[in-house]
């Protein structure tokens, strides 16, 4: 549980914003979004790395190219020379639909690449979690553009549902 506190903190600390005001001092400004965090449970018979297979597969039947993944545990590792539970964080990517999201509002950067994540909790139970992107920002889309959003959301609940039963 501490694990996945950590990484919720780390991930809402990445990509939540304040509310809309601009900073004197440096000229930043800040826009209120609402996240959304989805987790579904790997199935106890479905191995890490058959989660992460089935993850990745799904995204290619969706269209969606894998772009990266930050193996967080190995720095963690690292970091304190101690074992730490396995989380890693998968990126994935439509260019089409992110240059139509970026055409219409270039603050939908922030929800790029698509990020899902797998990670074992401290009693070893294993997570698929994403933040998906806030459904009023999308609402206000051109019609294309959402569209494709919408799309890319619901590929993204798919590929975790995929990846917690292993379906391939």
């Amino acid at each position: 549980m501490k694990l996945f506190c950590m990484f919720t903190a780390v991930l809402l600390a990445a990509i939540a914003q304040c509310a809309v005001a601009a900073d004197k001092s440096n000229g930043i400004t800040y826009q209120d979004v609402k996240l959304q965090i989805a987790r579904i449970q790997v199935q106890d018979s479905v191995s890490f790395d058959d989660a992460v297979e089935s993850l990745k597969l799904r995204a290619n039947q969706h269209n969606l190219k894998f772009v990266g993944v930050n193996a967080i545990y190995k720095e963690i590792e690292s970091l304190t020379g101690k074992p730490a539970k396995r989380m890693e964080i998968f990126n994935f990517c439509d260019g089409l639909t992110a240059n139509k999201m970026l055409q219409a509002d270039i603050t939908m950067i922030a929800y790029m690449p698509c990020r899902i994540a797998i990670l074992e909790d401290a009693q070893g139970k294993r997570w698929v979690i994403s933040m998906m992107m806030d459904l009023a920002k999308v609402k206000k889309l051109p019609a294309d553009a959402r569209a494709s959003a919408e799309r890319v959301m619901a590929a993204m609940k798919d590929m975790m549902v995929a990846a917690s039963s292993g379906d391939l």
